[in-house]
């Protein structure tokens, strides 16, 4: 590694008093250094390789080598090039080639051996011999310092096109020892290294001498030094790298001599009065392709049909908190739990016993539990007695069992009994959703001043909806996705669109834009009024072909879309849903889109493991008056 520095110290060192002498023959001879060629030409170089590595092994040729750490070999290349004079005594050249490109790299391990029964110091030579094919492509800033002299400094990768390498230990001390195979050399084995890298990046840096040959100075003859500084280890996820030093000699040809550009004198830049810094925005919503569209707040009816799950998660002979349990008849306020899947089920007590007083049904409960079937039964005792006091159930329509389950550990009481008890539960509220849901804003200033900052906000009253911020230019758009707001928004409320950009001097402009909102209510006269129903199905309890044609009679002619929601990425709901999609083709709706979404809720209990995966079935129909 100090060799490659020092090297790679020498190559700048070079390119400096490169400099200088250049500097020295622009004073002494004008004529020579008011020529400037065009160059293209071939060159044959070889040199040596330094290696500066820190591996024990690579993973075609493994072995017990306990670090290699440096090395070095041979390198020749066959280059073509070209260069072009930029300005002055600068040029920019282009270099591609074939090169190739070789290493030995050694490290000695010490093992105790016993030699006649005495204590020896074994010595154990590892050899690695590597060996390279590559394509060869480098880019240079040039100086031509004098008419003899060049320098020149750049980058280049080699692309890998064959490796290949060896390996070897070999019995250095003692010198009358031998291995198990009755020689001093083992482990003789030869690979192509899959994992060298494919591209390995270089620094270059050189000197040239253009020697003339002949008066009209179109060929030259090219010794060339030079130096190669590897930024990528020639093997992947390996601490190993390769250093060139090489010297050439090439042929030149200079088809072409431009003269120097004259400098002409420039008049000073007039002072043109700029107009001061504006700035503009419009805003309107969008919806796919369509543009330029009026913003509305659509409110619409919902009716959701939820699933119950006849299962009572009860550990001990107390209901848990989170299940509603009215402590009289009088008490409704368990309705409004009816809105959403989790809650109708929290209300499983109520829904049921209200259901017992308007029927003649018998309700079974069976405790079921891990170990213990007394246990489980008297937990299902405990919720019969509360049957009893608050809902007034007579014990004889009441059954109680207990049973022990050691798969599923999870205490519960199950309810068993006619469908009817633990049928769907409806209800049926009203929904806002815009449309359409984006706000595009195109936001523009004047061009008078270059911009330092900008700032775009979107509120409503006291409501921040969205803020952006950026240094430099203005965006073309800004898209603003306003659904998730839709239920925060006051009806008949304009938006208020801000844009403050800020220039480099300093200047201040700001522009506003107010976005009509409009609402349109249900019970409003509206030719395009819609509605919803959203019916949740357990992936392991699809809807029967009865019930789906029941849906299909009611919503066939007016349906407008058709989703089915998939919570969850489980295989069993994927295939869940796509079942279900093909049962509703078949019962006649249009073939209904599938999307994926997170689980509904967290699987913190058993209950709500059950209910984060349901599956969505949402029809939005046309209302007919």
């Amino acid at each position: 590694m100090m060799r490659a520095a020092t090297a790679f110290a020498l190559s700048w060192w070079l390119l400096w008093t490169g400099t200088v002498l250049g500097q020295d023959d622009d004073r002494s001879d004008g004529t020579t250094s008011s020529q400037r060629r065009i160059r293209i030409g071939v060159l044959g170089a070889g040199g040596v390789t330094i290696h500066g590595a820190a591996f024990s092994s690579l993973p075609e040729l493994p072995t017990c080598c306990p670090r290699f750490r440096d090395g070095s070999g041979l390198t020749t290349a066959g280059i073509l090039w070209g260069e072009y004079p930029a300005f002055g005594s600068v040029v920019l050249g282009l270099r591609m080639g074939l090169a190739q490109f070789a290493g030995t790299l050694r490290a000695l391990e010490r093992k105790p051996v016993l030699v006649d029964d005495t204590p020896t110091d074994a010595v154990i030579q590892h050899t690695l011999d590597a060996h390279f094919r590559s394509m060869r492509w480098e880019g240079y800033l040039g100086l031509r310092g004098s008419q003899l002299v060049d320098l020149y400094v750049g980058a280049g990768t080699d692309l890998v096109r064959q490796a290949d390498a060896s390996i070897r230990e070999e019995l250095v001390q003692p010198s009358a020892g031998t291995f198990e195979n009755g020689r001093r050399v083992r482990n003789e084995r030869s690979s192509a290294l899959e994992s060298s890298t494919r591209s390995m990046a270089s620094l270059v840096a050189g000197a040239r001498f253009s020697i003339p040959m002949g008066k009209s100075q179109q060929w030259w003859l090219i010794p060339e030094l030079s130096f190669r500084y590897a930024l990528d280890p020639v093997a992947r996820q390996q601490q190993w790298y390769v250093y060139s030093v090489l010297v050439g000699v090439g042929l030149a040809y200079a088809p072409v001599e431009l003269p120097r550009p004259t400098q002409q004198r420039l008049e000073p830049p007039r002072e043109e009065t700029l107009p001061p810094l504006a700035a503009s925005l419009v805003a309107y919503g969008v919806a796919g392709a369509q543009e330029q569209l009026p913003l509305r707040v659509d409110v619409h009816p919902r009716r959701r049909i939820l699933p119950l799950l006849p299962v009572l998660f009860v550990d001990g002979e107390e209901i848990p908190e989170r299940y509603i349990v009215p402590a009289s008849q009088e008490d409704t306020s368990w309705y409004a739990a009816l809105h959403s899947p989790l809650g109708a089920y929290y209300a499983l007590l109520p829904i049921v016993g209200s259901r017992l007083r308007t029927s003649t049904d018998t309700l079974t409960l069976v405790g079921i539990d891990s170990r213990s079937a007394p246990n489980a039964r008297r937990r299902a005792e405990y919720i019969a007695r509360y049957l009893q006091s608050v809902w007034s159930i007579p014990g004889k329509r009441l059954r109680i069992g207990g049973s022990v389950d050691e798969r599923d550990t999870a205490p519960r009481v199950q309810l068993e009994g006619n469908r009817r008890l633990f049928g769907p539960v409806e209800s049926e509220d009203t929904v806002r959703s815009m449309l359409p849901p984006t706000l595009r804003i195109r936001p523009a200033t004047n061009g008078a001043e270059l911009l330092r900052q900008w700032t775009i906000r979107v509120w409503q009253d006291s409501l921040e909806i969205a803020r952006y911020s950026g240094s430099g230019g203005l965006p073309l758009k800004l898209d603003v996705d306003l659904s998730t707001f839709v239920d925060r928004l006051r009806p008949n409320v304009p938006l208020l669109v801000e844009l403050e950009a800020i220039s480099t001097r300093g200047t201040r402009a700001v522009a506003h834009e107010h976005v009509p909102l409009a609402v349109l209510e249900s019970h409003q006269p509206n030719p395009e009024r819609v509605a919803e129903v959203e019916v949740f199905y357990f992936p392991t309890a699809l809807p029967t072909k009865e019930a789906l044609s029941e849906l299909a009679e009611r919503y066939r002619s007016t349906v407008q879309e058709c989703v089915i929601v998939a919570h969850g990425t489980m295989p069993g709901v994927t295939s869940a849903a796509e079942r279900l999609a093909a049962m509703l083709t078949d019962a006649g709706f249009p073939p209904p889109r599938i999307e994926q979404e997170e689980l509904l809720y967290h699987p913190s209990t058993p209950e709500r493991v059950q209910y984060s995966q349901l599956l969505l079935l949402r029809i939005r129909y046309a209302v007919q008056d």
